[in-house]
């Protein structure tokens, strides 16, 4: 009888487990970490003091724009703002492209199609083989760094807004995530038990690259104006960018490929969890309500975190303060930032990363209606001081914490596909925060530090919007999964 049960429903045998991942050395670990922190500063660092270079051009110094924008009854503050902020959701949103791209590269997935018509032809076995040597990560990883410094290089010679979104804006964005994704997607594979500590190191990467590029850009657009400053960061761009680009990590899923492809016709199932990981996100995937309230917490978060930092340097200068100052606390904000993204990720390997992200979350959103808006009404510098030290340790919890808590709530072999559609929704929230914001500012020059309350009350509103989202998220991943205290 049991002979005959298990000829009736072959199907219902177990799939043989999939192929077990490489080792991992203490030193492959430390070339991760050290790569993806200098793709972290040249990106998301320069992304995140961008505020130097518009509160440059809205000041009567300028020597790029014509007419200065200084000059005009109403300055374009929306569309500088938006220069920013195109680059940063870039940076995010072009992962949507780059992933599969990298994924299918790894994987040799654009190669196998071809394998059976290039034996038979010498040449095609030829092209073949070109084709394996020049689409490699490496490959997308350098045109991602020389895009950076063709856009900056080209953003030199620009004399209206518009031609500053092509270069500045457009160019440089998609070369930074050309550059950003090959190297920081594989990594959180490379880690499991510390792998929200190693991720807050990785990103910290970003709060130094900031750290220390607001005050060296403030210094040379005063000593040397726009175009010197935009030319001489496309040659440092060159020069640290080509190292780094060319430590690519390889993904530790595409070492199984060939076992897991080597049994007849093997079976994946809708999740992916089997061979290369899934670069898409399935249907079964996006109904839950886990992804749904992740994706709409991503783009709140997107809009109303970098809204600050874009307006850091301005609204300093409305505040009594110089230029300089300004650019002085933009790179203490980074360094604070970059300071908790590593505290508060090994504080999520203890603490439980969901609770951790939600808390850090909690405490930005609280901090723009406790320090930020009052100082617009009383014009307090102290106030001020207050708003960003809380906001950036803050703010540097969740960049830290979010791409561990995507690998725990979705799976490691999701992380790609996951990732990928959240950074682009995050690219999407931030070219739409900052943007509205500079709308809503109005007219500075009149209404002083004032004009700023609207601009509060809306990144407020989006914090405030995000968090109860996370905690959505928490409540329907312990639904789903058994409650505890500590996720």
């Amino acid at each position: 009888m049991e002979m005959s049960e298990s000829h009736e429903r072959p199907h219902e045998r177990e799939p043989p487990p999939p192929p077990a991942l490489p080792p991992v050395s203490r030193k492959k670990q430390a070339a991760v970490l050290s790569s993806a922190f200098m793709a972290l500063a040249l990106t998301i660092g320069y992304d995140q003091c961008y505020g130097v270079f518009q509160e440059y051009y809205l000041s009567p110094s300028q020597d790029v724009l014509v007419p200065s924008p200084a000059e005009m009854s109403s300055p374009p503050t929306a569309l500088l703002a938006f220069v920013g902020t195109l680059c940063y959701g870039l940076t995010w949103a072009g992962g949507i492209l780059v992933n599969p791209i990298i994924s299918r590269i790894e994987h040799g997935t654009w190669s196998s199609n071809s394998s059976s018509s290039a034996s038979s032809s010498p040449r095609k076995r030829r092209l073949l083989l070109l084709r394996r040597r020049l689409l490699t990560p490496r490959t997308i990883t350098v045109s991602g760094v020389l895009t950076m410094s063709l856009g900056f290089t080209l953003a030199s010679f620009s004399r209206s807004v518009w031609q500053l979104l092509l270069t500045q804006g457009f160019l440089v964005g998609m070369g930074m995530s050309l550059l950003y994704f090959p190297l920081i997607a594989p990594a959180p594979e490379y880690f499991t038990n510390h792998r929200a500590t190693a991720m807050g190191f990785m990103l910290a990467g970003g709060g130094v690259g900031g750290l220390i590029l607001s005050p060296v850009f403030r210094a040379l657009l005063t000593h040397l104006g726009g175009r010197w400053t935009l030319r001489i960061y496309a040659i440092y761009n060159l020069v640290a960018g080509l190292p780094t680009a060319w430590a690519v990590p390889r993904s530790r899923f595409a070492s199984t490929v060939s076992s897991s492809s080597s049994a007849s016709s093997p079976s994946r199932n809708e999740e992916g969890e089997r061979g290369r990981p899934n670069t898409h996100v399935s249907r079964r995937l996006a109904s839950r309500a886990t992804f749904i309230l992740s994706a709409i917490a991503a783009f709140l978060q997107a809009a109303g975190g970098q809204l600050p930092l874009s307006f850091i340097p301005s609204y300093t200068v409305i505040l009594g303060q110089t230029a300089a100052q300004g650019a002085n606390l933009l790179a203490a904000a980074n360094a604070i930032n970059a300071v908790a993204r590593i505290l508060t990720g090994y504080a999520g390997d203890r603490l439980g990363r969901q609770n951790t992200l939600l808390l850090t979350l909690l405490m930005a959103a609280s901090s723009v209606f406790a320090f930020w808006l009052p100082s617009t009404v009383t014009e307090s510098s102290k106030l001020w001081f207050c708003f960003l030290a809380f906001y950036s340790f803050s703010m540097g919890g969740y960049y830290a914490l979010f791409p561990a808590l995507i690998a725990e709530v979705f799976g490691i072999r999701q992380y790609a596909a996951v990732n990928a559609f959240i950074l682009f929704v995050r690219g999407l929230g931030t070219m739409f925060g900052s943007p509205v914001g500079g709308q809503l500012l109005g007219n500075q020059n009149e209404n002083g530090a004032g004009a700023y309350a609207t601009v509060a009350y809306w990144d407020g509103a989006l914090l405030m919007a995000a968090t109860a989202c996370c905690a959505g998220v928490r409540w329907a991943d312990g639904k789903g999964k058994g409650w505890r205290w500590v996720a």
